[in-house]
C-alpha cells in the first residue's frame, strides 16, 4: 500500500503586484481554477512558489490564505518548507499545523551536503515532531544532496510518516528505477518522467507543468498511464518533449522555476502577473505571447479553448 493517493499534483504560484505585495484575490482565483481543473493536490511554496524566497511574515499570510482556500472543499493542501535553517522550517511547520496543514513538501538545508547520519537526523526530528502529518521530499539537486531510489527505500522503513518523494528531475536509468521499486512512497514525476516510468512497466504519479495549458488532456495522459495504453501514451509523451523544447527556446534554461510556471498557469489567466521577488528574474509577456502562439501553431491541442 502507498503511503500517498496516486494523482497529479499542481503547484500555486505566487502573484505579485508592482510594489511586490501579495495579491490575495488572484491568488484564491488561482487556487479555485486550478481545482475546477480537477486537481486536488495542490502544494505551496516549492521552487515554482518561491518558498525560498518569502519572509516569515509572508508564509504565515500566505498559509493563512491558502488553508482557508480549501475549506469546504475536499482540496488537500500541501505547504512546502524550504530554508538554510533548519530551526526555521519547524517553526513554519508549526504555524502551518495551527493553521490545519498536515501534508508537508521538504527540502534539505542547502548550505551544504547532507552526509547520511545527518540526513536520518533531518528526517527523524521533522517528521517525528508531527506524527500526524504527511511528509513529501523534494528531490532537488539544489539540496546539494540527491537522495537514491534504494536510499528511500530504507528511509521509508525508518519514518513511518514519510509518504512521497517529488522527484522531477529523471535520467532514464533513475526512470526505471522508479518504475521498479515497491517502497510504500509514491513517486511524483513531472510529465516526462511520469510517460518514462509507466513506459517501462512500471507506475507513478505526476507533477504537472508543461500540460496546465490543457488540463483535459492531461487527465487522459494520466488515464493512458492508468489503462495501461502504452501507444497513446508514447504519443502525449512525444508531444510534451517538443513543448518542453519550445518553452526553453522561448524562455530560456537560465530562470527560476517559478518564472516558467507562472508563465504556464498565465495561459488560464492572462491577467495573472510574471513578477519574481528579488533577486530573481522573471519571465516577460512577450515571451508569454510567444510561448501561447507556439503552442497554437504546434500543439493546439494542448491549448484550451479559453486561453487568452
Amino acid at each position: 500500500m502507498k503511503r500517498y493517493p496516486k494523482t497529479i499534483m499542481a503547484t500555486a504560484c505566487l502573484p505579485w503586484n508592482e510594489s511586490f505585495e501579495f495579491m490575495e484575490e488572484m491568488f484564491r482565483q488561482q487556487v479555485t481554477d486550478l481545482q475546477q481543473m480537477g486537481l486536488r493536490h495542490i502544494y505551496l511554496f516549492g521552487t515554482a512558489g518561491e518558498g525560498y524566497a518569502v519572509s516569515d511574515e509572508q508564509f504565515e499570510h500566505i498559509v493563512r490564505v491558502f488553508a482557508s482556500s480549501s475549506q469546504g472543499t475536499d482540496m488537500q493542501p500541501i505547504v512546502g518548507l524550504i530554508s538554510l535553517s533548519f530551526q526555521t522550517m519547524l517553526q513554519r511547520a508549526k504555524k502551518a499545523y495551527a493553521l490545519g496543514i498536515r501534508d508537508f513538501q521538504i527540502s534539505f538545508p542547502s548550505w551544504g551536503a547532507l552526509t547520511e547520519s545527518e540526513m536520518l537526523r533531518f528526517f527523524h526530528e521533522i517528521c517525528g515532531a508531527f506524527p500526524d502529518c504527511r511528509f513529501i521530499h523534494y528531490n532537488n539537486g539544489r539540496s546539494k544532496k540527491v537522495v537514491s531510489v534504494k536510499e528511500y527505500a530504507t528511509l521509508a522503513a525508518e519514518i513511518p510518516n514519510l509518504a512521497a518523494v517529488k522527484y522531477t528531475a529523471l535520467d532514464m536509468p533513475t526512470a526505471y528505477q522508479i518504475a521498479m521499486n515497491d517502497s510504500p512512497l509514491q513517486f511524483f514525476c513531472g510529465e516526462l518522467g511520469f510517460g518514462y516510468a509507466h513506459l517501462l512497466g512500471g507506475e507513478c504519479s505526476m507533477v504537472v507543468s508543461l500540460g496546465l495549458g490543457h488540463m483535459e488532456r492531461t487527465w487522459r495522459m494520466f488515464e493512458a498511464a492508468a489503462t495501461n495504453d502504452l501507444e497513446r501514451l508514447a504519443m502525449y509523451q512525444q508531444e510534451l518533449s517538443g513543448i518542453r523544447e519550445g518553452i526553453l527556446t522561448i524562455v530560456g534554461a537560465a530562470y527560476m522555476d517559478g518564472a516558467y510556471d507562472k508563465l504556464l498557469y498565465k495561459l488560464t489567466n492572462p491577467a495573472f502577473p510574471l513578477r519574481m521577488l528579488a533577486p530573481y528574474d522573471s519571465s516577460t509577456d512577450e515571451q508569454y505571447r510567444q510561448y501561447r502562439d507556439f503552442l497554437r501553431e504546434r500543439f493546439p491541442a494542448w491549448l484550451a479553448p479559453n486561453s487568452g
